[in-house]
């Protein structure tokens, strides 16, 4: 199983893979005019994502799915910061469900190994 560390360096390297080909690392698919679709993932563990006016200009913002209990054990920091201090990367959407599924197996792992 991935350490913590190692997770936290794999997604923020996911992220920044993006900027490759984009200059604000927007996840675009370009085979529809309102794919304009951008998933977050936040260090506790939430997605979020948001469908608006081209892109980060005007906004609606949903939850898909919310943040995990006992996130914090994990203190993942991703480069991107949110209002509430909180942290964040810009992924597709498979991303975001793959990297938070591993973030709920390291928690469970620590809590199973927990005295």
């Amino acid at each position: 199983m991935t350490d913590i560390k190692s997770l936290n360096e794999e997604i923020i390297n996911a992220h920044n893979k993006h900027y490759e080909t984009s200059k604000t690392g927007l996840v675009i698919p370009t085979e529809s005019p309102n794919g304009n679709i951008i998933y977050h993932l936040y260090s506790d563990g939430s997605i979020t994502y948001e469908k608006g006016g081209w892109a980060y200009r005007q906004r609606n913002v949903f939850d898909d799915v919310y943040a995990l209990d006992n996130y914090k054990i994990l203190g993942l920091e991703f480069p991107k910061k949110a209002n509430d201090g909180t942290t964040y990367v810009i992924l597709t959407y498979n991303e975001c469900k793959n990297f938070r599924i591993r973030m709920f197996e390291l928690i469970a792992d620590y809590l199973s190994k927990k005295p």
